[in-house]
């Protein structure tokens, strides 16, 4: 029985997915259009649409870890993984963005599922922590983005709730 990956993949979904305890990524991007995506308030916050480019680039980057893969995507900083605003016209962009967010977490979700105890006791490279730590490290991150999302969604006056049915 593998206890601890069949946890991970329980909180990866509660994450992405599933509305337990705070809004998933799914409902907290579900009816975002193009110019909700790129809006920034203020002009000193990340657009939605960043947020959504970061978390592709971050957790692609970790599947790539776990993996013992290169990521082909170079970054000289973290703040070139949000890339620009997004188009507030282009919404056939904003769509893409979301099918890659979703491939990227399809994959990761798949990655999850190929694990058992032991390998995420290892450690997903030399002198780096378990894989079980990164993996719990990424889905923090990820929550931590998708309060953002919301919060942007509550500034713009379109978040309509969490939908806990």
């Amino acid at each position: 029985m593998q206890t601890v990956t069949n946890l991970f993949s329980d909180q990866f979904d509660m994450h992405w997915r599933e509305n337990d305890w705070f809004a998933s990524l799914e409902q907290a991007l579900d009816g975002v259009s193009a110019p909700e995506a790129s809006w920034t308030g203020s002009g000193k916050s990340n657009s939605i649409w960043q947020i959504v480019n970061h978390l592709i680039y971050w957790n692609d980057d970790v599947i790539h870890r776990i993996k013992g893969t290169e990521n082909p995507h170079k970054i000289k900083d973290n703040e070139e993984t949000f890339a620009d605003p997004g188009d507030p016209e282009d919404e056939y962009g904003w769509a893409q963005t979301l099918q890659r967010l979703d491939e990227v977490m399809n994959r990761f979700k798949t990655v999850i599922a190929e694990l058992d105890d032991e390998k995420l006791k290892a450690p997903y490279a030399a002198n780096r922590p378990s894989i079980e730590r990164l993996i719990s490290s990424i889905m923090m991150h990820d929550s931590y983005h998708i309060g953002q999302i919301v919060l942007l969604r509550k500034l713009q006056s379109s978040w309509g709730g969490v939908d806990w049915s």
